[in-house]
């Protein structure tokens, strides 16, 4: 992807006087907020700079609009999902990697995401540039933990390994939607994988109730 102007400041800023960063954070985090809270028909460098108690100014100076300042703002609040694990059974792996993307579906940032894939018609250019850099990234871990389950046998050969993914996600998704509390989400994460698994595997998964571990995530 090319370089927004966002980023090409902060590379003259480099060789410059050193720019206050903490403006910049101020700004991102105020960003998400306001996406979040007014979406796409609300959010502008007015409402932004108003939240972030920073001049428009400076917005203009780092941001040559608002689709540059929202994918930047999705980019540095988005935590990095880490590798695919490889615990040896796809049950403790898909789980892991669901819980994983479902900690970045926490607060405003997650909900702002929820937001974004509703607007994804208004909001084209920033949806694409998100699901390019950070959708297609968390699908393939999915479908890499999914494919180690076809090599051990757990998986079926035949399964649909995108379509899968679409319904995980948009499980993870929707159970964001109702927020339920840190210490109920592991437990939900559980179950939701262990029904995908029974449309999926050769052999019925473990018919025990997952139970939340009481660990908040």
């Amino acid at each position: 992807m090319t370089k927004t102007r966002s980023e090409k400041v902060e590379q003259k800023a480099r060789m410059g006087r050193p720019r206050d960063g903490s403006i910049r954070r101020k700004v991102i985090d105020a960003a998400i907020e306001c996406y979040e809270e007014l979406g796409w028909s609300g959010f502008n460098f007015e409402a932004v700079s108003v939240r972030a108690k920073v001049g428009r100014p400076a917005l203009y100076r780092r941001w040559s609009n608002r689709e540059e300042l929202l994918i930047d703002a999705f980019r540095e609040l988005t935590p990095a999902l880490p590798a695919a694990p490889d615990h040896g059974n796809v049950r403790e792996d898909l789980t892991e990697v669901a819980m994983e993307y479902r900690r970045v579906m926490l607060g405003a940032r997650g909900r702002a995401g929820v937001r974004l894939f509703i607007e994804q018609e208004a909001t084209a250019d920033v949806f694409h540039a998100v699901a390019a850099e950070i959708s297609a990234y968390r699908n393939s871990l999915i479908v890499e933990t999914l494919k180690r389950g076809q090599s051990r046998g757990e998986v079926r050969s035949d399964a649909d390994l995108q379509v899968a993914t679409e319904l995980l996600v948009g499980a993870l998704m929707l159970d964001a939607l109702y927020a339920p509390g840190p210490y109920q989400v592991r437990g939900i994460v559980a179950k939701t994988v262990d029904m995908l698994l029974r449309g999926l595997g050769n052999n019925p998964v473990d018919r025990g109730t997952a139970e939340a571990t009481g660990d908040p995530v």
